[in-house]
């Protein structure tokens, strides 16, 4: 068994800050390289590869999240929604662990092999 603890301290807060403040002064456009291949893009939390952008598409502007873990399995959806939870998406429940928040788009991709979660800024 794979266990994969997503510790959510001091370090990994300050790593998705500053991927934020990053993709706040960098919006994702459509034809823009690819975000994964940008560092500046990526906070690794633990086994978590998380990869941010807040995309522009037409009229909206979406916070645009990607998780994947190195090996052929996925990230458990709690982990996944709390690690959302942390670049900004908001409506998860807490006493509906499983579900997605309000609002979100979840996708698995099986070509790249992550989680991706998607929410429309307000």
């Amino acid at each position: 068994m794979n266990v994969r603890p997503l510790v959510i301290g001091p370090e990994a807060q300050a790593r998705v800050a500053k991927v934020v403040a990053y993709a706040m002064d960098h919006p994702y456009r459509k034809g823009d390289p690819t975000p994964g291949d940008n560092p500046s893009y990526v906070a690794q939390l633990g086994a978590y590869r998380c990869v941010f952008t807040f995309t522009h598409h037409d009229e909206r502007v979406l916070r645009h999240l990607s998780i994947s873990v190195p090996s052929k399995k996925y990230p458990h959806p709690v982990a996944a929604f709390e690690i959302a939870r942390m670049f900004g998406f908001t409506g998860y429940d807490d006493a509906m662990p499983m579900r997605p928040g309000d609002g979100w788009a979840m996708n698995v991709d099986e070509r790249e092999h992550c989680v991706v979660i998607v929410q429309e800024t307000k």
